[in-house]
């Protein structure tokens, strides 16, 4: 099994439920960067919008944590975060997940109305029978 990253940061109204751009064969699928309704489905999308594939773990999450870094001060309403996880906690919890064979999913709104959502799927991933989209075994 490897790890496939991605990623979406852009307007939170672009990410609507039921969109036929968030479900594989729907129209815009392909081209559209918005995630789909279904985690395992990224892996329909082209190779292009793979933010990067890793064999280990570790370096799956070690990613998260940096995407995390980067928009840790845009993301909105700050002052409601202090009963969540810390990052680190979070950081634990994703290691565990993927070393059981489930994917991650990290996402949060940003100031401005701007949605981010980060992504490590398992690949092969149990929930979706798709092919690698990077063509490994």
């Amino acid at each position: 099994m490897h790890f496939h990253a991605y990623g979406y940061r852009g307007p939170g109204e672009a990410v609507r439920p039921y969109d036929t751009v968030r479900s594989p064969g729907g129209s815009g699928f392909e081209t559209s960067p918005v995630p789909p309704e279904r985690t395992s489905a990224w892996l329909a999308k082209p190779a292009r919008f793979i933010r990067g594939t890793w064999d280990d773990p570790a370096d799956a999450v070690a990613w998260l944590e940096r995407q995390h870094a980067e928009i840790e001060p845009l993301i909105a309403h700050p002052e409601l975060r202090r009963h969540a996880p810390t990052v680190r906690a979070m950081a634990a919890t994703a290691l565990d997940t993927l070393r059981r064979g489930n994917d991650v999913v990290w996402a949060w709104w940003l100031t401005g109305g701007n949605f981010v959502d980060l992504a490590v799927i398992c690949c092969p991933n149990r929930d979706l029978k798709a092919r690698c989209p990077l063509d490994r075994r």
